[in-house]
């Protein structure tokens, strides 16, 4: 499946590229397509299912 429930809450405070804090529960959608080396430690996703831009969240925070 592509998509993935957050298992945490996520705060602008920890990835400082988010636009919002992301609150535990929410659902993204793994992004599969090139990164360009963007992507550091956790894993790219977006808001809507194949919808640009991705973002990089950390790997603990989805429910994998």
């Amino acid at each position: 499946m592509n998509r993935c429930i957050l298992s945490r809450d996520v705060t602008i405070e920890e990835c400082g590229w988010l636009d919002k804090d992301m609150k535990k529960g929410e659902v993204v959608f793994f992004y599969s397509g090139y990164t360009y080396g963007c992507i550091n430690e956790g894993t790219a996703v977006t808001k809507e299912d194949g919808v640009l831009p991705f973002f990089e969240l950390p790997d603990d925070a989805l429910n994998i």
